[in-house]
């Protein structure tokens, strides 16, 4: 697989309309890899090339071929590009019932709200396709004591809600979003630790100094920000934040649900590699729950 990353030049480039014109001077199998990506860009752009080939009955180098005649040095790029155009054009690419702007204000915000979050897990998949979590998830399942840092409004939210996901699981885990108390935790940790920054700008400076401090008294530091950022470069390890706003003044940014996904996706895999041990945490926490009558099985631990 084609493991370089595209530029912010080819960014740019409108993947819908180089496919539309295979569709033009194409033949064949080629025709019909088109066709059946341009009828679910969500699926070509995320499911196994095989399940591709499989879907539009052409072979497996015929999606090669077509990405390099789509300009592009190989799949990974392509696929790249549709979950962009996914993210930016998503609403159009759906074919919802009726035209967003056609519908009653209430349809208009549901419809809008759920398209960006919608575009926003769409990149921040393909943004994580290649990453390998287990290293991470091993650090952390293992340190003494987590520390998580976040400071601004959805960054300190991701701090705090991934210390709700990890502590039941017994981990050690606190959140600040304090900037002073971010320095001086970090300054008192010892090389057991693990600490995780969050920052979409990638340039919030107490996190940057808490994950700075925290590494030269020898704690592993995860961020988890916007590539080719000062905290991107900070850290030992980057989890990337790949998004893209859509310029609505009054809807909330969509790229809350990319920080969600990555809490998730560092809470599921540490969960994971602990194993069975955080079965135990996990009945406490549900049992604690019995004296305020939540003993709904199918409800999630906490309100």
């Amino acid at each position: 697989m084609d493991e370089r990353a595209p530029n912010d030049t080819e960014r740019t480039v409108d993947i819908i309309a180089r496919l539309q014109d295979r569709l033009e001077r194409g033949r064949g199998a080629e025709i019909r890899l088109v066709e059946s990506i341009l009828a679910d860009p969500h699926f070509a752009a995320h499911a196994p090339i095989a399940q591709i080939a499989e879907r539009a009955g052409v072979s497996e180098p015929t999606i090669t071929r077509l990405a390099r005649a789509l300009g592009f040095p190989g799949t990974r790029d392509m696929r790249f590009h549709l979950a962009q155009a996914l993210a930016i054009g998503g609403a159009y690419l759906r074919e919802p019932s009726a035209p967003v702007e056609e519908l009653p204000l209430s349809g208009q915000v549901v419809a809008k709200v759920a398209t960006g979050a919608h575009a926003a897990l769409d990149l921040m998949s393909m943004a994580l396709a290649d990453i390998d979590l287990e290293p991470m998830a091993r650090s952390i399942s293992r340190a003494s004591q987590i520390l998580i840092y976040g400071t601004g409004g959805s960054s300190s939210f991701a701090a705090v809600e991934l210390q709700n996901r990890l502590f039941r699981l017994g981990l050690h885990v606190t959140a600040h979003t304090d900037p002073q108390l971010q320095r001086m935790s970090a300054s008192v940790l010892e090389p057991k630790a693990v600490v995780i920054g969050f920052s979409v700008s990638g340039q919030a400076p107490s996190v940057m100094d808490a994950v700075t401090i925290a590494r030269q008294y020898g704690a592993r530091a995860y961020v988890v920000t916007t590539p080719n950022t000062p905290l991107a470069e900070a850290g030992d390890a980057l989890l990337p934040l790949t998004f893209k706003e859509d310029g609505n003044l009054y809807k909330p940014s969509s790229m809350r649900y990319a920080l969600l996904a990555s809490v998730d996706i560092i809470a599921m895999a540490t969960a994971l590699t602990l194993g069975k041990k955080v079965l135990e945490p996990l009945r406490r926490v549900r049992h604690s729950l019995a004296s305020q009558n939540i003993r709904d099985p199918e409800l999630p631990i906490g309100d």
